[in-house]
């Protein structure tokens, strides 16, 4: 499905290629007909980009190549996400796996505020600088509130008749998701400091100001990475979001709809591992089929997870694993997904085993060393070439999406408060939207928790991402940075939900409706004072 839509997009932007391509409009003949519909007017010349990008110089035709634009980069964001997940997967949480791979996933939203502000005149640059700020402020709000929200509003599960009166339904998270909050508090000094600027009247002196909010951001960025390294309790948390997203799918289609183990579909998958039909398979080829890796036999950490494995499926103790244990293991495992609790699985043997309180911590311990796993030459090249196809994707349609959208702005006669604030901002983060609806779905402590952690993080790194194409320009290319309402209400949003989330692990459902009933409150506070005032 994915494929069908990136080829249609592809083909629809090559069609409208010969549709709208022209070197002059010749707007004599339309000037009656078009007089009643401002929106179909093409007065002006269309020059291509690239010299091979289609173009167009009336509305219908910019707003087409605007959501074509947008779908492709779409695809582009999530084969860099395919690609740096692929890569995490495979070297594991450390300085690259849990730091450099997560920056990586910011790449397409820089390009895309970078690369308009550098390129093209100064006046254009400057005309820019208000929208790419006005991104910045949509990205936060949109993290903040809405996706916030959602997890919350979709996660909370409802407590025991005991508990209802006094608390009601909520999301309860792990004492490590509060700390990642206060990366949110931390994210705001850049824009603390650009407060500062108010208190200049000179050029020179706000100049200064903008010059120390950048160094401030990247010392930021750089200390966020290194702190990885020496804590690495943040870049593990990533990882095992990861592994909760590609694990739990494999574990959890070995269940009904109801969520009983299938019997058949195990026995089927254990048939497919017992290739020798000697009714016995191996940890290694366990682990396998967890992770779809294989393993270093002379690594000792390898032989430490291999003998864990052992000892929780293995539960004759024969040094084999049966058929009825594979079974009970499997489901036990993926029960545990589910957060259930049984205590007792019957297997097909009629044999009755009490579930081991240890389970969980055993499946991280199988995740967690995947770095040492050596894998074919075919899946490095498959996540390569992912980051390789979402990175050309975010340079060559960038520019050409921001250009589509100034220009359907000043034909269309619409404020580009919408497109900047409302339209990328959403573009950029509807597959958050959806991955968050779909794992808040599972109302699980353990997903939510780090469903939201891997939020928090994603906001320190798209605020540090996202001023970075801001102050460079204004600061080199001597720009005006009055945006003082959108850093307001940036430093309103961080500080608020930072501080809330900072000190609180559960967050009752009506915090969630709050937190989305800000996002258009926040935007349209924003639109009366800079559009109406």
């Amino acid at each position: 499905m994915k494929q069908f839509v990136l080829v249609s997009s592809l083909f629809l932007l090559a069609s409208s290629q010969l549709a709208h391509s022209r070197s002059i409009v010749d707007d004599r003949s339309s000037v009656s007909d078009d007089r009643n519909y401002p929106l179909l007017a093409t007065t002006v010349t269309c020059e291509p980009v690239y010299g091979f990008l289609p173009c167009a110089t009336n509305g219908w035709g910019l707003l087409f190549m605007i959501v074509v634009y947008n779908i492709l980069l779409s695809f582009g964001g999530k084969y860099v996400a395919a690609g740096s997940d692929q890569w995490l997967q495979i070297i594991g949480p450390g300085v690259v796996g849990g730091s450099v791979f997560q920056f990586l996933g910011t790449i397409p939203q820089l390009v895309m505020m970078l690369l308009p502000l550098l390129m093209g005149s100064a006046e254009e640059a400057q005309a820019r600088v208000t929208s790419g700020m006005g991104m910045v402020l949509g990205g936060v709000a949109i993290l903040l509130t809405l996706i916030w929200g959602l997890t919350i509003v979709m996660g909370s599960s409802d407590p025991s008749e005991e508990q209802e009166t006094a608390q009601g339904s909520s999301v309860v998270t792990d004492v490590e998701t509060s700390w990642t909050a206060r990366l949110v508090l931390v994210a705001s000094l850049p824009y603390l400091i650009l407060e500062l600027q108010n208190v200049f009247t000179s050029s020179s002196g706000k100049k200064f100001i903008i010059l120390i909010a950048l160094i401030v951001t990247l010392a930021l960025l750089f200390a966020y990475i290194l702190f990885q390294s020496f804590q690495p309790w943040i870049q593990n948390r990533c990882f095992e979001f990861m592994v909760e997203k590609h694990a739990k799918d494999k574990l959890l289609k070995l269940l009904t709809t109801n969520g009983r183990p299938n019997v058949r579909k195990i026995q089927k998958l254990f048939n497919k591992i017992d290739k020798d039909d000697t009714s016995s398979v191996t940890p290694a080829e366990i682990r396998v089929l967890v992770l779809g890796v294989k393993m270093d036999d002379d690594d000792i950490s390898t032989n430490r997870v291999l003998d864990e494995i052992t000892t929780y499926f293995d539960t004759s103790g024969d040094g084999g694993i049966s058929r009825d244990e594979f079974v009970l293991g499997m489901t036990n495992l993926a029960l545990t997904l589910l957060d259930q609790t049984p205590t007792q699985i019957t297997t097909p043997g009629n044999n009755i085993s009490q579930v081991n309180p240890d389970q969980e911590a055993l499946l991280s311990r199988i995740t967690s060393t995947s770095q040492a796993a050596t894998t074919s030459w075919l899946i490095y090249l498959r996540a390569s070439l992912s980051l390789a196809l979402g990175f050309g994707i975010a340079l060559s349609l960038s520019q050409p999406l921001m250009t589509s959208i100034m220009a359907f702005a000043k034909v269309a006669n619409v404020s580009s408060f919408w497109v900047s604030y409302v339209v990328l901002p959403l573009a950029l983060h509807y597959n958050t939207i959806l991955q968050t609806i779909k794992l808040a779905s599972q109302k699980s402590e353990k997903t939510n928790s780090l469903l939201l952690s891997s939020l928090y993080g994603g906001v320190f790194m798209g605020n540090a991402i996202s001023l970075l194409p801001f102050l460079v320009p204004v600061y080199f290319r001597d720009l005006s940075s009055e945006v003082s309402t959108e850093l307001h209400l940036v430093l309103l949003i961080c500080l608020g939900m930072g501080g809330f989330t900072s000190f609180h692990t559960r967050f009752p459902r009506w915090t969630g409706y709050l937190a989305i009933a800000l996002y258009p409150i926040s935007l349209g506070t924003v639109y009366v004072l800079t559009s109406l005032l």
